[in-house]
C-alpha cells in the first residue's frame, strides 16, 4: 500500500470513528424508542465499517 493510500485509510479511519461516537451520544440523549433505535443502528454500520477499513491494515 503506498503512502498516500495509508494517509487516505486513515482519514476514513477517523471519519468513521468520529460518526460512531456521534451517532452513540445522540442514541444515549434520545427519549423516542424508535428514533434512539435508528441512532444506534447507524452508529453499528459506522463501526462496520471502521471494522472493515481496520482490517485493511492488518
Amino acid at each position: 500500500m503506498t503512502t498516500k493510500e495509508l494517509m487516505v485509510l486513515e482519514e476514513l479511519l477517523g471519519s468513521e470513528q468520529i460518526a460512531v461516537k456521534k451517532y452513540r451520544t445522540m442514541a444515549s440523549q434520545c427519549s423516542d424508542p424508535s428514533i434512539r433505535q435508528k441512532l444506534e443502528s447507524f452508529s453499528q454500520e459506522h463501526q462496520k465499517h471502521f471494522d472493515t477499513l481496520k482490517s485493511f491494515l492488518k
